[in-house]
């Protein structure tokens, strides 16, 4: 026999086992079942159903049994209808201003519809991965709508220059306080608040508008604007035009008058912000003062430079005279002034005096009391080159040197021509007696060399004649050729220098007149190294080759000379300058053709 059966095994339960076996077996195969069914009925619906499902909308567009191409149509179109939806936007009147609107569209407002993104959106209905998700949705399309969300957006851009664009359009500027003028009449015009838009509010409205469908109110809201001017300003700066158009005013300078009528001073005011933009100011334009005052060139006058004259033998101090610039800036200033002013109408026209160079002060400063050197040399009567003498005399007559001035007289004369007065006369030209424009002006500069150096005065440059001629000091002489050869005397002194002049038919005088300040004491020594004249020979094509033709005979001889020249000063100080010349004697000048 076998072993007996374990403890608790209890054989007559085995039936039971093999039934509850079979009952999962048969749940199983119904649920496979189920699943099979419903995945079969999910292949035959999008079989037969290819585009969107029934009853399908989005945003209450009926875009139901579509296919991609219709329903992509729809879209765009429902897109472009909420893209056009009007957007109107209203500022309220207020006391000062009427009621203003603007007009704009969703689009405008930054609303744009992603069609892609609404499309995928649409033919995902019905084709979700889950099986039951999916078929739930075919079957609930056979009942009933089913909404579908646009995707939609907003651009910050394109809003915030929306809403830019409207605060530009709907603001309301103040009206500020001013003045109008027309000819001599004035009228008023008071400051009248603005309406500043607050734009932040008007973002966060025209977002929450623009985000859902319909017609979009919006209200603006506003701050008011206060004008920077107020009534009390007007009224003052009213007073004041009142009173400045109320007659004519007159400014005077000498005989020259200019009268401003009061329809002219209307042409004149203007009315501005005062003072760090601020307030209402009364103003005068300085172009529209020029244009009424016409030609002001006879208002100008050139200053006179006071100056030293020697009037019956006695140096007198003629007083300088100021000069005077008309100034419009100033003119207009002044015109405004008294234009609103309670005083006089006529008043002496302010401007630029202009002082002279050398003031009377100046003049009395110089100390010309007396003469202190003086020289005089002889010519011919009656030659051409006397009249060069005389016309650099005029012009020299009355030159004052200043202290530690150096005077050059080219720069003062200037070039020795017809037109500035100057004849031909004779000059010495590479040895040659010539005749040029100017000639004999030498002899001035010979004269003026004597008199400035017995003055005591420094000789800065001069140059002695190549030739010695008799009429002048040996080695005391200087010549003159504009512009390489000049005479320059420096006043050393500390006094002013006066340069006098006078002339007969036959002699040339300088004088200068100062305060005396140091004695001149002159020694010239004796001549020596003689030269006899020199030949030069000139080639010329104008004579036959080897024939010669005497232009100038030799004459004289040459020699140097030293001239010593010793100052003692007030204090006992003495000072000796030694002038060396050198002469040749006058060449014989030949010509030989070549």
């Amino acid at each position: 026999m076998g072993a007996p059966p374990a403890s608790g095994w209890l054989p007559s339960s085995a039936p039971r086992v093999r039934r509850g076996r079979k009952v999962a077996r048969y749940t199983a195969l119904a649920v496979g079942g189920i699943l099979l069914a419903v995945a079969l009925l999910l292949v035959i619906l999008r079989v037969t159903q290819r585009g969107t499902l029934p009853r399908l909308t989005i945003a209450e567009t009926q875009v139901g049994c579509l296919g991609e191409s219709d329903l992509r149509t729809a879209v765009e179109g429902y897109g472009r209808r909420r893209g056009a939806e009007p957007a109107v936007l209203t500022r309220q009147a207020t006391d000062t201003a009427p009621e203003a609107t603007g007009t704009g569209t969703a689009a405008d407002l930054g609303y744009t519809l992603d069609v892609d993104a609404t499309v995928q959106a649409a033919l995902a209905r019905g084709r979700q991965r889950n099986p039951v998700t999916a078929l739930g949705d075919h079957l609930r399309s056979l009942l009933t709508a089913i909404e579908i969300e646009p995707v939609e957006r907003i651009d910050p851009a394109a809003l915030d220059a929306f809403v830019q664009e409207a605060v530009e359009d709907l603001s309301l500027a103040p009206v500020e306080g001013t003045l109008t003028f027309s000819g001599a009449e004035v009228t008023r015009v008071d400051p009248v608040p603005g309406a500043e838009i607050d734009a932040g509010a008007l973002r966060d409205e025209a977002f929450a508008a623009v985000s859902s469908p319909g017609r979009d109110d919006l209200v603006v809201r506003t701050r008011p604007l206060v004008p920077a001017t107020t009534t009390a300003e007007v009224d003052a700066a009213l007073v004041q035009a009142e009173r400045a158009l109320s007659a004519a005013v007159t400014l005077r300078r000498g005989a020259v008058v200019l009268l401003f009528s009061p329809e002219e001073i209307g042409t004149i005011l203007r009315v501005g912000p005062g003072e760090g933009g601020s307030g209402l100011v009364l103003t005068a334009d300085t172009a529209a003062v020029v244009a009424a005052a016409g030609d002001v060139g006879a208002l100008g006058t050139q200053p006179v430079d006071a100056t030293v004259r020697l009037v019956g033998g006695v140096p007198t101090v003629v007083e300088g005279v100021e000069g005077f610039s008309f100034d419009a800036e100033r003119a207009t200033r002044q015109l405004l002034a008294i234009a609103t002013g309670t005083g006089s109408r006529d008043a002496e026209l302010d401007g630029i005096v202009v002082a002279p160079d050398r003031t009377t002060e100046e003049a009395v400063a110089l100390r010309i009391t007396q003469k202190v050197g003086e020289f005089t040399t002889n010519h011919a009567c009656c030659q051409s080159r006397v009249t060069n003498i005389h016309r650099i005399a005029d012009i020299m007559d009355g030159v004052i040197v200043d202290p530690g001035e150096t005077f050059s007289v080219n720069d003062f004369v200037g070039e020795r021509t017809i037109e500035n007065g100057f004849v031909g006369g004779g000059a010495i030209e590479d040895g040659e007696f010539i005749e040029a424009v100017g000639g004999g002006v030498s002899q001035f500069a010979t004269t003026m060399f004597n008199a400035a150096f017995f003055g005591g005065y420094e000789i800065v440059e001069h140059k002695p004649h190549s030739q010695y001629i008799s009429r002048y000091p040996e080695g005391r002489e200087a010549t003159l050729n504009f512009p390489n050869v000049d005479l320059k005397v420096r006043n050393s002194s500390p006094h002013g220098l006066l340069v006098d002049t006078s002339y007969t038919d036959t002699s040339i005088t300088v004088a200068v007149w100062a305060t005396p300040w140091v004695a001149v004491d002159s020694v010239t020594g004796p001549r020596s190294r003689f030269t006899d004249p020199a030949t030069q020979v000139r080639e010329t094509t104008e004579l036959p080759p080897g024939v010669e033709r005497v232009i100038q005979e030799g004459a004289g001889q040459g020699f140097d000379v030293t001239v010593t020249r010793t100052l003692t000063f007030p204090d006992g100080r003495t000072a000796s300058e030694d002038l060396f010349t050198r002469y040749v004697a006058r060449p014989r000048i030949v010509e030989r053709g070549v």
